[in-house]
């Protein structure tokens, strides 16, 4: 017997173009709300989607150069409940 695959979801996709300030100002935002209330809510239009990671993340850093094209990306994903993840140190 076969296992079907949970569906996937997209609950929020947006892209847009932000002076490096603004992109900053968003990344604080986002870390300021974590802190203060373990979540962050993003809003378009009517929609608000919130985001309420568990309190053990793993989070993937990524930088790609391809020609003069350069794409760093964030990215971090939880389980409900509680895991353990390995950390990575910075210098």
């Amino acid at each position: 017997m076969q296992m079907k695959k949970p569906l996937t979801e997209v609950l929020l996709k947006h892209k847009e173009h932000q002076h490096i300030e603004e992109f900053a100002d968003t990344l604080e935002a986002i870390a300021g709300k974590l802190r203060q209330d373990g979540q962050f809510t993003f809003i378009q239009g009517t929609k608000h989607v919130s985001i309420s990671p568990s309190d053990q993340i793993k989070v993937n850093f990524e930088y790609v150069m391809k020609a003069d094209k350069h794409v760093f990306e964030i990215k971090f994903e939880w389980l409900e409940g509680p895991r353990g993840y390995s950390k990575m140190g910075i210098e």
